[in-house]
C-alpha cells in the first residue's frame, strides 16, 4: 500500500484554474451577484422589502428569545467568573443578532477591540464588519482587501485573534457561504416591478373615465379647453363648460386585472417565506388548511431556529477559546449555551417521584440535566420518613406494589383467618346492619353519618400497622 500521498491535497483549484494564481482572490460564485455585476450590497437593499424583513424578524426571534448560560465545565472558578462577567458586560442581544446575519450573507466578520482588564485581555467591543471589505484567497483563507484603486486587487490574511469568521454552510468550492438573501433577489424583484405596474394600473382604471362631447367643427382651442377642464375635473371634481357640450362618466370595469397583480405579489411573498423560514403559513394567512399541516411548518421552522442557535453557541464559544489562548493555558473551558425556559416536565416529575417513593436516589447531575436546575440552586436530602410510611396510604400501596408475590403470599399464611375475619366483621356490623334495614340510599347514608362516629377501628388498623411493618421488613431483604 502506497501511503506516501495520503496526507497530501491532491485535487486542489491551482491546478485547474490558473486566473487565480494571478488574482490571488477566489471570485465569489453566487451566481446572481456574478449575472448582474454587483457585489454583496445588493442584498442587503432587499431588507427594505417590507414581507423579506418580517420573515428575517420572525426567523430570528426564534434564538432571540432564548435564554442564555455559561456552564462551567471542569474550568477553574477564577476562569468562569472571568468569561461570565465578560459576557454579562457585552451587548448580547445586539451581538446575538448580527451573528444571526450569517444565514443571509452567507458569511460575516467581527472584528475584536481588545483591552486591558487587570492582568487579563478582554474584548471590549466585537463588531459586525461589512462582507465588501473582505474575500477569500486561493487557499479558502480570509483576507481583508487593500489597494482597493489597484488594477490587482490584493488583500491580506486577518489575524485570526483579531478577526472572527462565521460561515454558514461552507464548502470548498464556496467558502463564502450559502446566502438565504440569494433566493429572494428574483421575487423582490418581480414583486417591486409587479407593484409599480399595480400602481399605475390603479391610477389608469381606478378613476371613472371622463369624456368631453363638442359639435362637429369646434375649434382646435375649444377642444384643448374641454380637454384642461377634464384633467382639472379628475383632480377637483368641479369643471365649466360651454353650454352646448357635455361629459359622460363611465366607470372602469378591471376587477379580474386587479387580482393578477395580487396574484402575483401573493406568489412573491410565499417564495420569500419558503426562503427564509421554509415555509409560508406563518406569515401568510390562507383561507384553508389543517392543524397537521401548521404543525409540520412549525416543526420546520423550530428546525431552522436550532440551526441558528448552533451557530450562535459555536460562534459565542469561539470568542471563549480565543480569550483562553491570549489569557489561560487551561484546556479545560467554560461553554456557551442558549436554552428555551420550559416548565417542568410534570409526566417526568411524577413518574421521578414515584421512583424516589421506591428507594431509588438520583444524583445531582440528573436534575441539572432534566430540570435546567444550577447546582447551586438546591441540595439533595434524605426526605423518607419510615414512622409516616405506616400511615401514608399512598406510599404503602407504592410499596405493595413493588413486594414479590411469593412475600405477600408468605405474610399473608402467616394470619390467623379467624382473627382477621372477627376483626372485619366486627367493625362493619353496624354498616351492614343500615344496609339491611334502610329502605332508601339517602337514609343509609345519614344515618351512616351518625353512626361511623362509634365504629371501633382500633384493633383493625394495629392489625394492618403490623401487617405493613412486617411487609417492609420483608421488602427490604428480599430488595438486598
Amino acid at each position: 500500500m502506497d501511503i506516501k500521498n495520503l496526507t497530501q491535497e491532491i485535487a486542489i483549484r491551482q491546478n485547474f484554474d490558473k486566473i487565480v494564481t494571478y488574482w490571488n482572490m477566489l471570485p465569489d460564485p453566487d451566481p446572481i451577484l456574478r449575472k448582474i455585476g454587483k457585489d454583496i450590497t445588493v442584498y442587503r437593499e432587499l431588507l427594505t422589502d417590507p414581507h423579506l424583513f418580517s420573515a428575517v424578524q420572525q426567523r430570528k426571534a426564534g434564538v432571540l428569545s432564548l435564554n442564555w448560560e455559561l456552564r462551567q465545565q471542569n474550568s477553574s472558578q477564577n476562569e468562569f467568573d472571568l468569561i461570565n462577567e465578560f459576557l454579562n458586560t457585552l451587548n448580547l442581544e445586539n451581538l446575538i443578532d448580527q451573528l444571526l446575519n450569517t444565514p443571509l450573507f452567507g458569511f460575516t466578520v467581527f472584528e475584536i477591540v481588545w483591552g486591558k482588564q487587570g492582568n487579563f485581555l478582554i474584548p471590549n467591543r466585537i463588531d459586525e464588519k461589512p462582507q465588501e471589505w473582505f474575500f477569500f484567497d486561493q487557499f479558502n483563507n480570509l483576507n481583508i482587501k487593500k489597494n482597493s484603486n489597484s488594477i490587482k486587487l490584493d488583500g491580506e490574511i486577518v489575524n485570526p485573534l483579531k478577526f472572527i469568521l462565521v460561515q454558514h454552510k461552507p464548502t470548498y468550492q464556496n467558502p463564502y457561504g450559502e446566502r438565504v438573501l440569494s433566493r429572494c433577489f428574483w421575487p423582490v424583484t418581480f414583486k417591486r416591478g409587479g407593484l409599480k405596474f399595480w400602481i399605475t394600473f390603479t391610477e389608469k382604471y381606478g378613476n371613472p373615465f371622463l369624456i368631453g362631447k363638442l359639435p362637429r367643427g369646434s375649434a382646435q382651442q375649444e377642444i384643448d379647453n374641454l380637454l384642461t377642464s377634464l384633467e382639472n375635473m379628475i383632480q377637483d371634481a368641479v369643471a365649466v363648460i360651454p353650454d352646448d357640450s357635455s361629459i359622460d362618466i363611465k366607470e372602469a370595469q378591471r376587477s379580474s386585472s386587479v387580482e393578477v397583480f395580487r396574484e402575483l405579489m401573493n406568489f412573491q411573498n410565499n417564495e420569500i417565506s419558503k426562503a427564509i423560514l421554509t415555509q409560508t403559513l406563518t406569515t401568510e394567512v390562507q383561507d384553508t388548511g389543517t392543524y397537521a399541516a401548521s404543525k409540520t411548518m412549525s416543526d420546520m421552522l423550530a428546525n431552522v431556529q436550532l440551526a441558528d442557535k448552533k451557530l450562535v453557541e459555536r460562534a459565542l464559544n469561539k470568542i471563549i477559546d480565543l480569550i483562553y489562548q491570549v489569557n489561560f493555558n487551561s484546556t479545560d473551558k467554560p461553554r456557551f449555551i442558549l436554552y428555551e425556559e420550559e416548565d417542568v416536565d410534570k409526566l417526568l416529575a411524577e413518574r421521578d417521584q414515584l421512583l424516589v417513593n421506591t428507594g431509588i436516589k438520583f444524583t445531582k447531575d440528573y436534575y441539572i440535566r432534566n430540570y435546567n436546575l444550577l447546582p447551586e440552586d438546591f441540595e439533595l436530602v434524605n426526605t423518607q420518613n419510615p414512622q409516616s410510611n405506616f400511615a401514608d396510604k399512598t406510599n404503602a400501596k407504592v410499596f405493595q406494589d413493588n413486594l414479590s408475590q411469593s412475600s405477600i403470599d408468605e405474610i399473608a399464611n402467616q394470619l390467623p383467618d379467624k382473627l382477621l375475619q372477627l376483626q372485619i366483621e366486627s367493625t362493619l356490623k353496624p354498616v351492614l346492619t343500615l344496609i339491611q334495614n334502610g329502605e332508601t340510599y339517602e337514609t343509609i347514608m345519614e344515618e351512616l353519618s351518625k353512626t361511623y362516629p362509634a365504629m371501633s377501628t382500633n384493633q383493625l388498623e394495629d392489625l394492618l400497622s403490623k401487617l405493613l411493618f412486617i411487609s417492609e421488613i420483608t421488602g427490604r431483604n428480599s430488595a438486598s
